[in-house]
């Protein structure tokens, strides 16, 4: 059979991802951290793109936290105030080594501890083998373990130890009122201690239930991870709102925090000096181009920032009158299906974004969360469920703790909840809670 060959003309229906359209989308899921960043290495890039007040990122967040500050104290009657940016202070291990300077040791040891104290992690802990530590700086094992010792001498206390049960004891015998029992439990049975054994614990070392409550209140008070008390090698990440939900006149008002993002400009010095001819003339005619589309991207994510968060709000009123205890059951698609656009734009939007409300600075898919039917079809947010679960261990008589399945009954009969004791038992694992017998007080 022969096949015809000619010419056929048929029309297709293609979406065209055009570069202005891939950029609006790219900006739109940026955090405010990449966005500055994008317009810096823009405005480097670009001659005709300039950024007014743009200043270092750490600098330019820190301003703005200070602005904020000002602000939220004005508004504070309304409970408005700018939270959860981190700190900035000196590094575990420069810690260490400052207090070095003043140790009045000879400079073989001090050079060792020196070297030694770059092995201890961010939490404080000198987990390498000593054996492996020898070899690798080709030292005496003799002279690691007193380097060790060396470092288990500096602040905080705690620090160069192997494990848990060394870097507690650490701690309690440099306290003034060394607690020579809490030391002794913690040294034969340490492990009975965490498993919270302690009626075992009462009759191996002939104490009473009191007593052991008395030794567990002043172990509660150490530093598991003293290193944590110091800032990481890694740069400061302030945490500031990219939008901001405020209550006026008895409605609530969204606004985009206009001072994370620096104003963009077009320089008129390049832009006036542009003609229809010449390689220059075309390089920043591209140029120009490109800052259109930079300010049309940026105004396009401004405004779905606000529009999704408006309608967040709307959707979630009962949190922002009354607080997080009401918040209500809310998915990704809700806000797509109101504001007619596909889920993924609703998706990049709430990526990384942070909002201040009168009861404290949120991310925005805290307000996204699965759902639970209740014995009346009335529907909770599992978030809620575990806010009540925390509530109700909070309130607990803790000489007589609340068990899972005594919380799944109070869920059910006080708040209509009807969910099962393994959902309890994992909620209060992802709050950290611990069971029922770890709880028990001995007062």
């Amino acid at each position: 059979m022969k096949q015809s060959v000619g010419l056929y003309q048929e029309q297709t229906l293609k979406l065209a991802m055009t570069q202005e359209l891939k950029q609006a989308i790219t900006l739109l899921q940026y955090s405010s951290h990449e966005l500055l960043d994008f317009l810096q290495e823009q405005s480097l890039e670009n001659p005709l793109l300039e950024l007014k007040e743009l200043e270092a990122p750490r600098e330019f967040a820190a301003s703005r936290v200070k602005r904020l500050r000002q602000r939220s104290k004005a508004g504070a009657k309304q409970g408005f105030s700018i939270e959860n940016f981190s700190r900035h202070g000196e590094t575990l291990h420069h810690h260490l080594k400052q207090q070095l300077l003043d140790s009045g040791l000879a400079e073989n040891p001090l050079q060792l501890i020196k070297r030694m104290i770059d092995y201890i992690d961010e939490n404080g802990y000198l987990q390498e083998e000593t054996k492996t530590i020898a070899q690798q700086l080709r030292v005496p094992t003799h002279e690691v373990e007193q380097a060790i010792a060396g470092i288990q001498s500096l602040e905080p206390a705690g620090v160069g130890a192997k494990d848990l049960k060394e870097c507690l004891l650490l701690q309690l015998r440099r306290l003034p009122n060394r607690s020579h029992l809490a030391e002794k439990i913690l040294e034969e049975d340490f492990t009975l201690f965490a498993e919270k054994a302690w009626k075992t614990l009462a009759k191996k070392h002939d104490i009473s239930l009191k007593e052991i409550q008395e030794v567990h209140d002043e172990i509660v008070k150490l530093h598991p991870r003293p290193g944590n008390l110091y800032e990481t090698t890694e740069k400061p990440r302030y945490i500031i709102p990219d939008l901001i939900v405020q209550q006026l006149h008895h409605q609530f008002v969204v606004s985009l925090n206009e001072e994370i993002v620096p104003q963009i400009a077009i320089n008129e010095k390049y832009k006036s000096s542009l003609s229809s001819q010449g390689e220059v003339d075309a390089y920043l005619q591209e140029k120009l181009q490109q800052c259109q589309w930079i300010v049309k991207s940026i105004e396009h994510r401004k405004y779905t920032l606000v529009k999704v968060m408006e309608e967040i709000v709307s959707a979630q009123l009962s949190f922002f009158l009354n607080g997080p205890s009401f918040l209500k059951p809310l998915t990704l698609k809700d806000i797509a299906e109101r504001l007619n656009v596909h889920e993924s734009t609703v998706s990049r939007a709430t990526k990384e974004k942070y909002v201040q409300t009168p009861f404290g600075l949120f991310e925005l898919k805290y307000f996204f969360s699965q759902s639970l039917t209740g014995q009346f079809d009335e529907e909770k947010s599992t978030k809620q469920v575990q806010q009540l679960v925390e509530e109700l261990v909070k309130a607990e008589d803790k000489r007589k703790p609340l068990s899972d399945q005594q919380l799944t009954n109070l869920l059910q009969k006080e708040y209509s909840i009807a969910i099962s004791r393994r959902t309890v038992a994992k909620y209060r694992d992802l709050l950290n809670i611990p069971s029922s017998s770890m709880r028990k007080r001995y007062d």
